[in-house]
Order: structure tokens, then sequence, then C-alpha cells
């Protein structure tokens, strides 16, 4: 083993010297805890911004609370499973702190999902109630009859119109008629308190179990960077039932008492618009929409005057080097590059504020250790590639009904992520694709991101992604999948022209394909088993 005390560490301002937190608590056993505390602090502080709506701390506290009493009158407690499945709005926050505060456990399901996906995360998960939005509720109602467990349904009433007939209640009657008083119930910081599920990129979706202990732990974490103000309002446009928006941006939020504005989905005709409007200050995406943002918003447009835009993080999937310079010289706005999973509760590693090397993902997170480490649960040394392994307080309870996977993801407190990479001597990270995605070439091992770095700094290229080709002979080649900037052309012989000089001859893409567009999860990370899948 390596020794340790040789890892590069960063140093932080103590959590009761920053502005945001200076004369709070700091300590909870719960996050719903921490959010009755931030409420009494400051009720009436703007916790949501959400287009013509503002939403207090306080009315979300008593909305949430309404939201507690009608589950607690339907028998709902402590342990009991409680989902969503509603656009991105407020309406989530009233229906998972009102769950968490009953020390329920917050399940959020993909409202991308279709019938049977849907029945397959009811019975998995065996919610005792689920929160619909109007605009699921027929493709939900599908998954609701194909399954063995029918929970009880609330449809979250917006403009869509359905014939379904499944609900029991709506939202908002339960807001305009169940009481406000105070439901939190004593929790402990292991308890479990939210369920997300995997992409399901590698097989069925897997249920993953976050406690207390884990969320707080981030809250704690991104409050140490200390590049918070006070008067800070984040925007959320990423799906509100993946990891990030929740975990990695709202409860953090909340522990700093701070602002957020949501927007229902990613609109570049808004993106500008929003962020001048509510003063945003940061903002959190991933490459495929600030590449779209760079691409197709002349500078000329935006009021630069009213921007107070400090921050732009990304995550999800490598940020392509020459688009963090881009953004930089066409916006002034510097892009963070970082790494997470759901699994450790959506951040592992992050750049500084301005990032000293760019084209990593950043070192480990606050309270995290992160390594690269063999197949044998070993330390490698710095520069040799081998799994990114995490462990901390972070690292999930494990997987929904699903020991067996959960021994074989956490061994030894080791969470590993099936990521592969190497660490520079600073502790930097960088990050070489999916280890079941590594291409065998006649016993060579390639790395996608190897190919797919340089070329996502030709000028021709807007996006790319490097895939295994089954090979009788070889076991795999290797295959380039190209999407272009607007207006250009370019041959396959160019792709490998260009490549020549920069890789080794046994990585060179010998399959060129030029595309539209890649298949994608909701955040826009290419569903690489997918685009194989087309050839």
């Amino acid at each position: 083993m390596m020794d340790k005390s040789k890892r590069y560490m960063r140093e932080y301002v103590p959590l009761e010297c920053q502005d945001t937190l200076r004369g709070k608590k700091l300590d909870f056993d719960s996050i719903a805890q921490m959010f009755l505390d931030r409420v009494r602090v400051s009720p009436d502080h703007p916790l949501v911004y959400y287009y013509d709506d503002t939403v207090t701390y306080g009315a979300a506290n008593d909305r949430a609370n309404a939201v507690a009493n009608f589950l607690k009158e339907k028998g709902v407690g402590k342990g009991d499973i409680v989902s969503t499945m509603i656009l991105n709005s407020p309406e989530i926050y009233y229906t998972m702190f009102g769950a968490q505060k009953l020390g329920c456990i917050a399940g959020a399901i993909n409202y991308m999902l279709k019938g049977p996906e849907i029945a397959y995360v009811l019975e998995d998960s065996r919610p005792e109630v689920v929160f619909v939005g109007s605009d699921y509720m027929e493709e939900f109602a599908k998954g609701w009859r194909m399954s063995g467990h029918k929970p009880l349904v609330v449809e979250a009433v917006t403009g869509v119109v359905h014939a379904e007939k499944i609900a029991q209640i709506s939202l908002q009657e339960i807001l305009d008629t169940y009481p406000a008083n105070e439901c939190l119930v004593s929790q402990s910081p292991d308890d479990p308190t939210m369920l997300l599920y995997s992409s399901g990129t590698t097989g069925m979706p897997k249920g993953i179990l976050l406690s207390h202990r884990n969320e707080l732990s981030i809250c704690k974490g991104k409050a140490a960077f200390g590049t918070s103000r006070p008067d800070d309002v984040f925007m959320i446009v990423l799906p509100m039932f993946h990891v990030n928006p929740l975990c990695v941006w709202t409860y953090p939020c909340i522990y700093q008492n701070l602002s957020i504005c949501i927007r229902r989905t990613f609109s570049p005709a808004d993106f500008w618009p929003a962020l001048t409007r509510y003063g945003v200050t940061t903002v959190q995406g991933v490459p495929a929409i600030y590449a779209y943002v760079y691409s197709k918003a002349d500078p000329e447009t935006i009021e630069f005057d009213k921007l107070k835009l400090r921050m732009a993080f990304t995550g999800a999937a490598p940020m392509p080097v020459e688009l963090i310079h881009g953004f930089k010289e066409k916006y002034g706005v510097e892009v963070v590059d970082g790494y997470g999973l759901t699994e450790a509760t959506g951040v592992s590693t992050t750049s500084t504020a301005i990032p000293q090397n760019i084209g990593s993902i950043g070192m480990a997170f606050p309270g995290l250790e992160v390594e690269i480490m063999d197949d044998e649960n070993r330390m490698l040394p710095y520069g040799e590639r081998g799994e990114i392994c995490v462990k901390g307080d972070a690292v999930m309870l494990g997987y929904l009904n699903k020991p067996e996977e959960t021994a074989e993801a956490l061994k030894d407190g080791w969470l590993h992520t099936g990521d592969m990479g190497h660490m520079d001597e600073k502790g930097y990270l960088y990050i070489s694709g999916r280890k079941k995605e590594m291409i065998n070439r006649g016993g060579e091992n390639i790395y996608p991101r190897e190919i797919e770095i340089p070329l996502e700094k030709h000028p021709k290229i807007a996006e790319v992604a490097v895939i295994g080709a089954p090979d009788p002979s070889l076991g795999e080649r290797v295959r380039a999948c190209i999407i272009l900037n607007e207006g250009c052309t370019m041959s396959a012989d160019e792709v490998k022209e260009y490549l020549a000089d920069k890789l080794a001859k046994y990585k060179l893409p010998e399959f060129v394909e030029f595309m539209a567009d890649f298949p994608r999860n909701p955040t826009g990370k290419i569903l690489k088993q997918k685009l194989k899948n087309k050839f």
C-alpha cells in the first residue's frame, strides 16, 4: 500500500467561519431537522423562485407539514417509502420534505419511464404513496395497473388533461385542507431518507438507499469550499428525480439558507433571461447543455450588466477542455468540472473555483477519500490506471433488495464505482471511461477517453463517443462516433489523419461514424451501450 500521508490535501476555512453559516447550527441528526432549523432562522427568506411564484422557507415548511399530516392520517410512518413522479417544481419539495419529517424514505421516480419500467419500480420499492404529476398520469397508470403493488396515488394537477381516475386526492386539496402543525419526528443519522434509482445502463435499475449522514456530509462538504455568499441563488434545470438537483444542490443550499431557482426543463431560450431575472449566481448543467448554449447563444443578446453569474458547474460526463476555455472566453464564466455518482450521494470530486488542472475531474470532495485501485482492492501508484474507488460518509447504505450487488460494490468500506481513471501527484483525478466500456483490441486495453479527448479539440467536431466494435479475430476494434459542428463536413480519412500523430497506431479508430445525435439519459449522458446496439 502507498503512504496516504503523501496525498495532496486541500485546506478549508472552518464551517463556523463561513459567511453563510456564521452563528448557525452545524450538526443535525436528520435532513428534516436541518430544514426546520433553517426555516426558524429565516422563515421569510426565499427558498424557491419558480417563474412568477416565490416560495419562502416558512411557506415551504407549512406545505410540507400539510403533506406530512395527510400521510399520518393514511397510516404512513417511519421507514415507509413515499415517492414522487413530478416535473421540476416546488411541489417536489413539499412532498419529499413532508415525507422526511415523518422519517419516511423519499423516493424519486424517473418521469421518462414507460409503463413496464414504472411497474418494475413500484414492485421493487413498494411505496405506500406516490405523488404523480398530471403530465405523467397516463403512463404511470399503465405501470400501476401492471404492477402487483398498488400504492395510494395523489395527483399534482397541472394543465395536462387526461382521462385517468386512479388518484384518490390532489396535492392541492391536501395543501388546502390539512393543518400545518409541525410533524418532525426523531430520527437517527444512519436512517435511510432517500431512494434514488440508477439509470439502468448495465441492467435493471437499482434502488440506491441514502441516509441522513450521507446527505449531511455533502451539505458540509459544499459549504467547506467557502465559495457561497448569503444572497446566492442556484438554478436547477436538470431533472429533479436525479441525484444532482436533490442531493448536490437542494439540501446543501438549504444548509446554507440560500435560494433556488427551479426551471421545468432546460430551455435555450430561457437560459440567459432566467439567470438575469432571478439574479442567479450559480448554475449546474451537463456538457451537452453548455455545448448547446455555447454554440447557439449570441453574446449580443445577453444583458451582461444584469448578470450575477459567478460559477457554472458540470458533471455526468467529461467536459471537453476546449469547451471550458470557450465558455470562459465567450461569456466570462468559469465552468467547474466534477465527478460523482448516486451511490456516493452525487459528488466525489470537484475542481476549485478556477480549475488548476483543466481536463481533470478535480480532487477528492471534502470528507471523502478517492483512490485508484486494482481488482484486488489495492491502491495503485500515481499515473497508473485503475478503478476509481470512494470512501467516506457520503457512500450509500446499499442497494434496495440487492445484497449481492451491494457486497460487490462495497468492499472494505470502499465503493467501487466501475469508472476507470488515474491520479496525478497532486491528487487530481482523470477519468478514462467505464470499466465495462474499456476496449480490448487483441489484448491491448484502450480507454475511450484517450481517443475522445484529442478529437474534442478538433474545430469541426462538436461531440464524440468512442465505443468498441466486436471483431472475431481481435475481440474488439475501435469505433468513433462523431457529431460535427453545424455547417461542417469531414471524412473518416480526415479523422484518422488528424489522430495519426496523437495516438499509438493500435488506438486509432478503424470505424468512423458521423451522426446527428447520440442516445442519452435524462441528464444528457451518452448511453454507450445503446450506441453500440445501433451497430
